[in-house]
């Protein structure tokens, strides 16, 4: 993967419905990839293992897949949140 490289985060909701957004490669650490979204949501996975989604993304059940936000059919189109239970609403980042 290349810095600014472009891939898709999502969500599964009920039934065959996903949720997500186009995310770019931000930053590569010794132990994650950084992607940040157009809404300015940072999504981490693991360096050795792109599905292997770590922080808030990984307890939202955001998933990183390598096509294009165009190649999924039927997916919503939606900016990624995170639950925030001190407030008890979605937050970007």
């Amino acid at each position: 993967m290349a810095i600014g490289q472009e891939v898709t985060v999502f969500r599964c909701g009920s039934g065959h419905t996903t949720f997500g957004e186009p995310v770019n490669l931000f930053l590569v650490t010794d132990q994650h990839l950084i992607f940040t979204t157009n809404s300015g949501a940072i999504v981490k996975t693991r360096v050795n293992n792109l599905h292997q989604v770590v922080g808030k993304a990984n307890k939202n059940r955001y998933v990183v897949s390598l096509k294009n936000i165009d190649q999924f059919q039927e997916m919503i189109r939606e900016e990624v949140k995170f639950w925030n239970s001190k407030t008890c609403q979605f937050d970007k980042k």
